[in-house]
């Protein structure tokens, strides 16, 4: 009887690891052409810190924890005047000026998200910034259609960094 209750909770415990482990995960998705674009991140909390502000200027940050930020793109994109090409690319933001950021396209993926090598950057795309009325606990990227494209939204505390995209013809 004891083998059989120590083989349920193994189970359980098994069955229950994953779980957990995926509540700190998120995914935005956007359709484009004949797939959709996706971003894997993960999700911090806040925990009583105001994490953008604490980045300095010209520092990068990993866009999330854990696993480095990754888009993968089956279309060229097009953000102002500056086009990133179908494929993977991990994501950094940047702190270009006291109140600036821009969003880093960097051409190494698989990476713990902590190690950027700047050498790998093809491009940095400036952010709209927005103060939100209700701060938001948990860092969220989010992915929105819009008429001509799309919008990036990235949300965490009081602060919300956003780029319009288009898809290339």
């Amino acid at each position: 009887m004891n083998f059989k209750k120590a083989l349920v909770l193994i189970g359980c415990v098994l069955f229950a690891v994953p779980c957990f482990a995926q509540g700190n995960r998120g995914k935005a998705e956007l359709k484009a052409g004949s797939g959709s674009i996706t971003i894997e991140y993960g999700r911090p909390s806040l925990k009583g810190r105001d994490m953008l502000s604490n980045l300095k200027v010209g520092d990068f940050w990993r866009l999330g924890m854990n696993q480095a930020t990754v888009i993968i793109t089956p279309v060229d994109l097009i953000f102002g005047s500056t086009k990133v090409d179908r494929g993977s690319y991990s994501l950094f933001l940047k702190r270009s000026a006291e109140d600036r950021y821009e969003l880093v396209f960097n051409s190494q993926t698989g990476q713990w998200g902590t190690q950027h090598d700047q050498s790998k950057d093809i491009c940095q795309i400036p952010l709209e910034k927005e103060s939100l009325s209700s701060p938001i606990e948990a860092f969220t990227i989010e992915l929105k259609d819009t008429p001509k494209g799309g919008m990036l939204e990235l949300s965490w505390g009081n602060t919300k960094l956003m780029a319009n995209l288009q898809f290339a013809r």
